[in-house]
């Protein structure tokens, strides 16, 4: 009977250890879809860009070296290894972008232009998008971080040696809006 009872707490402990896994493997998970998701907005945000680029030039001949810099930096972005590096190097291209000093006013031909129009209404809509990206991979990295560190997961995060998620935390001065117009005007 205590052999009995003995194997019954083991199968206990073992069924609850391996829901307590499964359950920190889904947390880990949605970390990785949550930053797909940032992904394919930066993707988008960078597909954009050549058209922006493209329109600008049509207009600003004499800015070419401001949209080779972001040409570069859009470049640099794509190739970056890692969540973290990822964000790091979109955000030297969203400061680049929010930093043209370009006077709309001066170009009544580009303020009127509808594809441009449409480009600028598509990057704040993306922008819109990476945000609440960000939002949902910060949701995410807290839910599996508040799962790791509270028992009985955090025993079983200590034997896989799982470690707490990194919050995207965007500098203050880099949490800005792409505004075409804003950059566009000096």
């Amino acid at each position: 009977m205590k052999i009995i009872i003995a194997i019954a707490i083991l199968a206990l402990i073992g069924l609850i250890g391996i829901i307590v896994n499964n359950r920190i493997i889904g947390k880990k998970n949605q970390i990785k879809q949550a930053f797909g998701s940032i992904e394919i907005y930066l993707k988008k945000r960078f597909d954009l860009i050549p058209n922006l680029i493209a329109m600008l030039n049509k207009y600003l001949a004499h800015e070419k070296e401001t949209l080779l810099k972001i040409t570069e930096l859009r470049s640099a972005a794509e190739k970056a290894s890692g969540a973290n590096d990822k964000i790091k190097a979109s955000n030297e291209l969203t400061h680049i972008i929010s930093g043209l000093n370009i006077n709309v006013e001066n170009y009544p031909d580009l303020k009127a232009d509808k594809q441009f129009t449409n480009i600028e209404h598509e990057l704040s809509d993306i922008e819109d998008q990476i945000s609440a990206a960000r939002r949902a991979y910060n949701a995410a990295v807290t839910s599996y971080n508040n799962t790791i560190e509270m028992f009985p997961a955090s025993i079983i995060a200590g034997i896989r040696k799982d470690q707490p998620g990194t919050l995207l935390e965007i500098p203050k001065s880099e949490q800005k809006e792409i505004n075409v117009n804003q950059f566009l005007n000096s």
